[in-house]
C-alpha cells in the first residue's frame, strides 16, 4: 500500500506540476510577447514622429535607378563618396539618406530592430522607400549577426514592390495606413518576427506612408528559454523533495495500519484478548485512532458473543444428545422384533407362574396324604 500512495500521489503531483509549468510557460511567454509588442508600438509610433514628412514626400518623385557616373553624397554611409556604376541599385538623392539617418537613429533606440518605411507611390503601387540597413554597417549593429563594419548594405531597395516581397500583401501593412497595427509572430527565410506598422502623416493628418518594425522572437524565445532554465531545477528539486515527503508520510500510515492488521489476524485466529487501541496509537487522535476504538469495541462483542454461542452450543449439545437417546429406546421399543419378544417375554413368564402353581398344587396335596396315614 505504501507504494501505491508513493506511486499515486507522485502522478497526480505531476499533473500537477505539468499544468503549472506550462502555465508559468505560457504566462511568461505571452508577458514578454505582449511587452515586446508594445515596446515595438512605442519605437514604431515614435519613430514616425521623427520622420520628416516633407523631405519623405520628395521621396516619391526620386528615380528608381540612380545615374551611372554620378557620385553618393557624403550622408550616404557605406556609399558616401563611391561613384554610380551599372550595377548600382541605391539612389543618389541626399534626401533619400538624410531618410535612411532617420531610419538608423530609430534602430540606434533598440540596435535589434528592423525599421522601414512604405508608400503608394504614383504609380498606384505599394514600394518600399527606406531601409535601415541603406546605410551599411558603418553603425553600431547590422542586418545580421555576421555584419561588420565596411560591409556593403544589406535591405530592401529603394521603390522594391511589397507585392514582391509579401506575395499578398498581408492586412496589417494596409491597416497600417488607418492605425498602428501589430502583427503576430511569423516566420520567414531569414527569422521569426514580429512587426508593428504605424501611419505617417503631414501637418494636416493625411496619411503619407508606413513606418514598419520588424523584431525577431529571439527575444520571447530568450525569455522562454530562462524560465524553462529556472523552472527544471526548481520543479526538479520540489518534485524529488515531495516524494520523499510522500514515501515519509506514507510509511507512517501504512505503520499503523499494519500494526491493526497483525491484531485482526491474532482475532480471526481466535484470540479476543488483543487490544489493538495501541496499534493506531498517535499524536493526534484521527480517523485511525477512531477506527482501532471501534475495532476494539468489535473485538469486546464478538468475544462475547462467541462465549454465550459456545455456552448455548453446550446446552443444546446436551439435548441433543438426551433426544436422540430417547429417539433410539423408542425405536428399540417400537419395533417388532421387541414387541415379539415382549409377548414370548409374558408367555415365559406365565407358564413360569403356571409351574410354579402346579408345584404348590402338588407339594400340597403330598402332605395331605402323609397326614392321613
Amino acid at each position: 500500500m505504501r507504494w501505491k500512495l508513493v506511486f499515486g500521489f507522485g502522478a497526480a503531483i505531476t499533473v500537477v506540476f505539468v499544468v503549472v509549468a506550462g502555465w508559468i510557460l505560457s504566462f511568461s511567454t505571452d508577458t514578454a510577447t505582449t511587452r515586446l509588442k508594445n515596446t515595438l508600438v512605442d519605437l514604431a509610433e515614435g519613430g514616425a514622429r521623427t520622420i520628416d514628412v516633407a523631405n519623405f514626400t520628395t521621396l516619391l518623385t526620386v528615380p528608381e535607378k540612380p545615374t551611372v557616373g554620378d557620385t553618393y553624397p557624403a550622408n550616404a554611409g557605406y556609399f558616401a563618396g563611391k561613384t554610380v556604376t551599372a550595377d548600382s541599385t541605391w539612389p543618389t538623392a541626399e534626401a533619400y539618406w538624410q531618410h535612411v539617418s532617420e531610419l538608423r537613429n530609430i534602430r540606434l533606440t533598440n540596435p535589434t530592430a528592423s525599421p522601414y518605411t512604405l508608400a503608394v507611390t504614383p504609380d498606384g503601387e505599394l514600394r518600399f522607400i527606406g531601409q535601415w540597413g541603406a546605410y551599411g554597417y558603418t553603425n553600431p549593429g547590422g542586418c545580421d549577426a555576421a555584419g561588420k563594419p565596411g560591409d556593403e548594405p544589406c535591405g530592401v531597395p529603394f521603390f522594391f514592390s511589397a507585392a514582391k516581397v509579401y506575395g499578398t500583401v498581408p492586412s496589417y501593412v494596409t491597416d497600417g495606413f488607418l492605425r498602428t497595427t501589430a502583427q503576430p509572430a511569423y516566420t520567414d527565410s531569414l527569422n521569426t518576427w514580429i512587426s508593428v506598422y504605424t501611419p505617417i502623416k503631414d501637418t494636416a493628418g493625411r496619411t503619407v506612408g508606413v513606418v514598419g518594425v520588424d523584431y525577431p522572437m529571439s527575444y520571447v524565445n530568450n525569455v522562454r528559454s530562462h524560465v524553462l532554465r529556472v523552472l527544471y531545477p526548481v520543479f526538479g528539486a520540489a518534485y524529488v523533495l515531495l516524494l520523499v515527503l510522500i514515501y515519509f508520510l506514507s510509511g507512517l500510515v501504512t505503520r499503523r495500519l499494519g500494526r491493526l492488521t497483525s491484531g485482526s489476524q491474532k482475532v480471526a485466529e481466535g484470540d479476543y484478548s488483543v487490544d489493538v487501541t495501541g496499534s493506531a496509537k498517535a499524536r493526534f487522535a484521527d480517523e485511525m485512532s477512531d477506527l482501532a476504538d471501534s475495532f476494539n469495541v468489535m473485538i469486546m462483542k464478538v468475544g462475547e458473543r462467541e462465549r454465550s454461542l459456545t455456552r448455548t452450543v453446550a446446552v443444546l449439545r446436551v439435548e441433543i444428545d438426551e433426544a436422540k437417546r430417547k429417539d433410539s429406546v423408542k425405536e428399540i421399543v417400537d419395533s417388532d422384533f421387541f414387541n415379539d419378544l415382549s409377548k414370548k417375554a409374558i408367555a415365559m413368564r406365565a407358564k413360569v407362574k403356571d409351574l410354579e402353581l402346579t408345584d404348590s398344587v402338588i407339594g400340597a396335596g403330598g402332605e395331605v396324604s402323609g397326614a392321613s396315614e
